[in-house]
């Protein structure tokens, strides 16, 4: 065969491959990008956990979501799940319990197979000055946001493989803080520093940890915040509350191959208000209310 021939016959070859390669690609694309994934997600039987769990149900994947109390909430999801032809399972957990995190993960993998996603997104919520708070708050704060979460990312490294994929719900409060909140932020601040720690341990493995910081998302929680403050959003530089769907998008983009190079970051999704400080607040409206004045 003359060299030019081979040459033709390679690139015909070569040619061939990536037909194949883009086919196989796009059949993949078509079917979702967590296609053939198990997902486990603490706290989905209502906000951000639901809203995760139907879009990563939407992205190919089966789905374990946990509820405490919301057992309607999660029967609920899991309902929306299948109409929308995705398989889904609700189970009940209480994350404070390591017991119950082995029997549930036990189960999750006897039906749905080993874990290769794990949002750890279930959380609680009060209101206390640091000078009237009790050791139950604390505690409490503390049980459900930290042990909750590494209890449940030590169940599932143990039998998640190359590939496998740990998102962390924290939240904007881990940095700034919040007044009669400080248990809550405190407990954030500790799944972040938690988050890398636990990336660094299993990269080597594979499997990469981030963490998740949204603002004041369109939840119960945010509710009680409107009935206290009806006008908070002005002070959010894209003045609206953020969706549990938003929060969603990013936790799919996580969990998924596209983000197979980045642990141990933390995503803050909170149309900008961690960056309005005081002194940004001030010339903000210094500067619209001379834009304003000029229309």
């Amino acid at each position: 065969m003359s060299m030019r021939k081979k040459e033709d016959t390679q690139n015909l070859e070569k040619m061939a491959k990536k037909t194949v390669i883009d086919r196989v690609i796009k059949k993949e694309a078509e079917k979702g990008r967590l296609f053939g994934k198990t997902a486990f997600i603490t706290g989905a039987g209502a906000g951000i956990g639901r809203a995760i769990a139907i879009r990563f149900a939407n992205e190919g994947a089966k789905v374990c979501l946990t509820y405490n109390t919301n057992r309607d909430g999660g029967e609920q999801t899991v309902r929306e799940i299948e109409k929308l032809g995705g398989t889904a399972l609700a189970v009940q957990l209480d994350v404070r319990d390591v017991d119950w995190i082995h029997r549930v993960f036990e189960e999750t993998e006897a039906n749905l197979g080993n874990i290769d996603i794990l949002v750890n997104n279930a959380g609680t919520y009060s209101l206390t000055l640091v000078k009237n708070m009790t050791e139950e708050q604390l505690q409490e704060m503390f049980r459900v946001h930290v042990d909750g979460t590494i209890y449940c990312s030590r169940a599932a490294i143990k039998s998640m493989r190359e590939g496998g994929r740990i998102i962390n719900m924290a939240s904007i409060t881990a940095f700034s803080g919040d007044i009669a909140m400080s248990h809550y932020s405190a407990a954030k601040a500790a799944i972040i520093g938690f988050t890398k720690s636990l990336a660094l341990e299993v990269a080597r493995h594979g499997i990469t940890v981030n963490a998740i910081a949204p603002g004041i998302i369109e939840t119960a929680m945010s509710k009680m915040m409107n009935e206290v403050a009806p006008d908070f959003t002005k002070n959010i530089p894209i003045p609206r509350l953020g969706t549990p769907e938003e929060v969603a998008h990013v936790v799919s983009f996580l969990a998924s191959q596209e983000a197979s190079y980045i642990t141990g970051a933390v995503f803050t999704i909170d149309g900008g208000l961690s960056l309005y400080t005081p002194m940004n607040q001030t010339l903000y409206k210094l500067f619209l209310e001379a834009e304003l004045s000029q229309k």
